[in-house]
C-alpha cells in the first residue's frame, strides 16, 4: 500500500513537469485557428472510439472544440439498403445526419470548410456525402480508413480508387493503407499520415501528453431500437441512445486488484440526454464505473489510469444474455479501437493467451471475448495487451445470480 501511495504522490508531482517541458502542445501553441475536424465512426461503432486520436491532435495543439467525433443513434447499417430494419441507420439517414452535423459545425465556428475523418462505414458515409450532399463545398480533406467493401448502398463493392480525389470531386483525400486493422485506423502511425496530410507538416509528436487536471464525460448508451424497451434476444444490441433513468458510480480501486480504495468518489442520476458527468479524475488512478439502470444489469466498467481528460468516456449499459442465465459471473473483454489478434499483439485474459474465442492463428477481426464462470468467490480478473506499451486492466468478478456483469476496456 504504502508503494502505491508512493507512486502516486509521484506522478502528481511529475506530470506537471512533463507538461511545462512538453511546451508543444499546451499554453501559447495552441492553433487557435485550427480547422475543424469531423470524425465519422464505423458500422457498429460509437464517437468513443476516436479517443486516442482527439487526444493526439490536442498534443499538437489542435483546439478540443474543433475535434468533434460524431455519434449516430444507430450505427448498424441495414442487412438491405432497400429495406427499413428497426434499430439501424439507412445509408440517407446517415448522410442527412451527416449533413446536420457539418452545419452545426461551420455555424458554430465561421469556418468555410471541415476536414472529414472516416473509419469503415464511416468512410463511405463522408464518400456520399462528398458525391451526393453538397460535401465537395464544405470538405477541404478527407481522410478515409477501411474504405473499401460492401457497403449498403453500393451497387458494387467499393476500392481504393473509389475515394481517390479524382473520384470525389477533387476534395483532397488520403487512404490510410492497410487500415483494415482497427489497429492501423486507430494508430499513431494513422494519426501522424493524416496530420501531415491536413497540415503539410509533420506532428511535433505522437506522443499523448499528460494533463494534471483531468475532467472525463460521457454519455450513457443502452441496447436495442429504443434504450428504455424491453429486454429480448432480437433486441441485444447495443445503440448510441441515452439510457432512461440511469444512475453513474464511480471509484477509484486499486490498479493490481481491482478493490475498491473507499467509497464513490462520484455519483450521478443521468438526465434525459444520458451525460454521466463530469467528473474531476486524478492522474494515474484505476477507475471501476458502475451503471444503473431500470431494465440493464448492474454493469461495471474498469479502465486502466487516463492520460488526458475526454468527453468521450461512454458507458455502455448491458444486459444479461439468455445463453448466460446459468453463469455464476459474467465478464467481458472488450478493445473498441483494435483487434484481439494474436498474430499482431500479445493479448491475455485471466491468464488465457489467445483469449476466449480468439484463434490462435489471428483474423476474424474479434474485438471482445467473453469468460462466464461457474460459482466461485470473488476475485480479481485481468486483462493485459502489449503494443508499443503494456496495458493491463484488473477488474474483479461479481455475482451474475444477483444481476451484475463486469467489463474490463482496453484503451489501446
Amino acid at each position: 500500500m504504502k508503494n502505491r501511495l508512493l507512486a502516486r504522490v509521484l506522478i502528481t508531482l511529475i506530470a506537471p513537469l512533463l507538461i511545462v517541458f512538453s511546451g508543444c502542445a499546451y499554453g501559447p501553441r495552441v492553433q487557435e485557428s485550427a480547422q475543424p475536424v469531423l470524425l465519422v465512426h464505423g458500422d457498429d461503432a460509437s464517437a468513443s472510439y476516436w479517443q486516442d486520436l482527439v487526444w493526439r491532435f490536442e498534443s499538437n495543439g489542435w483546439p478540443r472544440e474543433r475535434l468533434v467525433a460524431l455519434q449516430l443513434a444507430h450505427p448498424r447499417a441495414p442487412d438491405d439498403a432497400a429495406k427499413a430494419q428497426p434499430g439501424r441507420s439507412t445509408d440517407t439517414e446517415q448522410l442527412a445526419f451527416l449533413q446536420a452535423q457539418v452545419a452545426q459545425v461551420l455555424a458554430r465556428t465561421g469556418a468555410k470548410q471541415v476536414v472529414l475523418i472516416g473509419q469503415g462505414r464511416g468512410a463511405y458515409a463522408i464518400r456520399n456525402y462528398i458525391l451526393n450532399g453538397g460535401g465537395d463545398q464544405t470538405v477541404s480533406h478527407a481522410v478515409l480508413s477501411w474504405p473499401e467493401g460492401p457497403w449498403a448502398g453500393a451497387k458494387s463493392p467499393l476500392t481504393v480508387k473509389d475515394y481517390e480525389t479524382a473520384a470525389l470531386k477533387g476534395v483532397k483525400s488520403l487512404v490510410i493503407a492497410q487500415s483494415e486493422q482497427r489497429d492501423g485506423a486507430f494508430s499513431p502511425a494513422s494519426f501522424a499520415a493524416s496530420y501531415r496530410f491536413i497540415t503539410g507538416q509533420e506532428p511535433r509528436s505522437q506522443t499523448i501528453w499528460p494533463q494534471v487536471a483531468l475532467v472525463l464525460d460521457g454519455q450513457v448508451t443502452g441496447m436495442g431500437v429504443q434504450s428504455g424497451d424491453r429486454a429480448s434476444e432480437a433486441t441485444h444490441y447495443f445503440n448510441n441512445l441515452p439510457v432512461p433513468k440511469a444512475r453513474v458510480e464511480v471509484f477509484a480501486v486499486q490498479a493490481d486488484t481491482g478493490l475498491r480504495l473507499g467509497p464513490a468518489v462520484y455519483e450521478k442520476a443521468v438526465g434525459a440526454d444520458g451525460r454521466w458527468g463530469p467528473f474531476r479524475a486524478q492522474q494515474g488512478q484505476a477507475y471501476e464505473f458502475v451503471v444503473r439502470a431500470p431494465g440493464y444489469a448492474v454493469t461495471h466498467i474498469y479502465r486502466s489510469p487516463f492520460p488526458r481528460g475526454s468527453q468521450l468516456v461512454h458507458l455502455k449499459a448491458d444486459r444479461i444474455a439468455d445463453a448466460d442465465l446459468r453463469a455464476f459471473s459474467i465478464i467481458q473483454l472488450e478493445r473498441p479501437r483494435g483487434y484481439l489478434d494474436p498474430t499482431v499483439s500479445h493479448v491475455s485474459f485471466d491468464g488465457q493467451s489467445p483469449p476466449p474465442g480468439v484463434a490462435q492463428t489471428g483474423g476474424g477481426r474479434v474485438t471482445s471475448s467473453k469468460i462466464t464462470l461457474g460459482k466461485a468467490p470473488s476475485r480479481a480478473i485481468a486483462a493485459e495487451i502489449h503494443t508499443d506499451a503494456v496495458e493491463r486492466v484488473t477488474g474483479r468478478t461479481w455475482s451474475a445470480k444477483d444481476n451484475h456483469v463486469v467489463r474490463l476496456e482496453l484503451s489501446q
